[in-house]
């Protein structure tokens, strides 16, 4: 599948795990069919909200293997290669390619700080010798790699590698990141539907994402809105979708409070350099609401979500009509 020319809604899949903490293969493959019947234009599995660094690699691959198995190449399907080294990662992206994905996303191993030398021998051998597309993971609060958007365009001349999700709560890097790398015709996404809008009329390719799956029909009108020419109602669904933030954040304040504070943090010339809350367990619970056959089982060292958190849950997807 060609991937150089993807863009629109690209939704981040949960790892499903069963009642007994294994891969619910099951689940993937009913979250993959679910894409595909909302329309969205492509999936990624094993990305932070899927917990991979939690999971062993043999689960890893149970995961690629039955979302490509259920995407019958409707869908692209987008594995990984974040990994712990560059060996572990190089492994990851040509066992994701025997599984049948058609790309991979890879972020920097985590641990110790790299250098921006070592990040593009890193990406450079991946997409030299992984033997499929690779979409680079810009997530600075995890990985330490504070690169600015002239650096990027450095990885983006890196031939393979097709284009990046940006997880920065920040206009102006998205926008100056945009800018450095349109020359190289790199598809850059937003790391959030929150900031979709933004992603568009700055030109970039839309959204990587779990929002596109659990809010699918203000996502995809947003899409649809900004494509048509819209731009008045791209922007009053982009405003109504910050009433999600609790699904990202955990946090419960009133959507006013949440959306004044998402407005001004991301018009900052920083990023806030924070670790980022883990909300994989709240967006599994969010699924499990909307009748998704899956548990809201997370991987250890993390807990389950508390009746707090569900009801949190239940509340949010309740404001935005999303159940």
């Amino acid at each position: 599948m060609e991937l150089k020319t993807l863009e629109g809604l690209i939704a981040i899949l949960l790892t499903p795990f069963t009642e007994d903490g294994k891969i619910d293969e099951d689940g993937v493959k009913h979250l993959v069919g679910a894409a595909i019947e909302k329309g969205l234009d492509g999936v990624v599995v094993l990305g932070s909200n899927a917990e991979f660094p939690y999971l062993r690699f043999g689960e890893k691959l149970q995961v690629m293997g039955a979302a490509a198995e259920a995407a019958q190449g409707k869908i692209p399907v987008v594995g990984t290669a974040s990994a712990w080294s560059t060996e572990q990662a190089l492994d990851l992206a040509k066992e994701a390619r025997q599984a049948g994905c058609d790309a991979v996303m890879a972020a920097l191993p985590l641990y110790f700080n790299l250098d921006f030398r070592d990040a593009i021998n890193h990406f450079k051998t991946i997409a030299e010798q992984g033997g499929l597309p690779v979409y680079y993971y810009h997530f600075p609060e995890v990985t330490g790699l504070n690169a600015a958007p002239e650096e990027l365009a450095r990885i983006a001349e890196i031939d393979g590698v097709i284009g990046a999700k940006i997880t920065v709560i920040n206009r102006p890097f998205l926008k100056k990141t945009i800018k450095a790398t349109r020359a190289f015709n790199w598809k850059v996404f937003t790391g959030t539907s929150l900031l979709l809008h933004d992603c568009l009329e700055f030109g970039g390719a839309g959204v990587l994402c779990p929002l596109p799956l659990i809010g699918a029909e203000d996502v995809k009108a947003l899409w649809d809105a900004h494509q048509s020419g819209d731009r008045p109602r791209a922007k009053k669904i982009q405003d109504k979708l910050l009433a999600a933030i609790p699904l990202l954040t955990g946090t419960n304040l009133s959507p006013a409070i949440l959306a004044k504070g998402f407005k001004g943090m991301v018009r900052m010339p920083y990023s806030l350099g924070k670790r980022p809350f883990a909300s994989h367990g709240i967006l599994k619970e969010a699924l499990r609401l909307q009748g998704h056959p899956i548990t809201n089982k997370v991987r250890r060292p993390f807990h389950e979500v508390d009746q707090e958190k569900q009801e949190l849950v239940k509340k949010t997807l309740g404001n935005l009509g999303w159940l």
